[in-house]
């Protein structure tokens, strides 16, 4: 039981994490949106006018997410888990591509190369899942 208190307790930590990770990131891409949609531009995915549509719709997911994680905490984990994916399987695409820079997330992350993104990505889906079967299995024992 002492392993399981331990282990919900980092589990609150994540949880804890991803909320300030998500409010920095939406934040900062809305203090610096101009930014942001050049970055998306510069993909060449996105013409203009979509990256305009596009960067206000990521802002207003990730605010969100931070809503959903905030009053349903493990649907909201689920959740963010399948978003950091699909943002991970976006940059691996750019990679492939070749169309991978440097991050344009905003912030300290900003400029970052591929694989630390990579990394910080695959480290957020799987500290969401790990909070996520942690706070269900705790549910589930109630």
């Amino acid at each position: 039981m002492e392993l399981f208190k331990f282990q919900k307790n980092i589990a609150e930590v994540i949880y804890l994490f991803l909320i300030f990770f998500l409010c920095y990131t939406a934040s900062n891409k809305l203090f610096k949106i101009d930014s942001f949609k050049t970055n998306l531009i510069k993909t060449t995915l996105f013409s203009k006018e979509f990256a305009d549509v596009f960067s206000i719709l990521i802002i207003i997911l990730e605010i969100v997410l931070v809503l959903v994680l905030f009053f349903f905490k493990i649907k909201g984990l689920l959740l963010c888990s399948v978003t950091m994916l699909i943002f991970t399987l976006y940059i691996s695409f750019l990679r492939f591509k070749g169309l991978y820079e440097v991050c344009g997330c905003g912030g300290v992350l900003n400029g970052l190369e591929y694989k630390y993104h990579f990394l910080i990505n695959v480290g957020l889906v799987l500290g969401a899942l790990f909070s996520f079967f942690t706070f269900n299995a705790f549910d589930n024992e109630k």
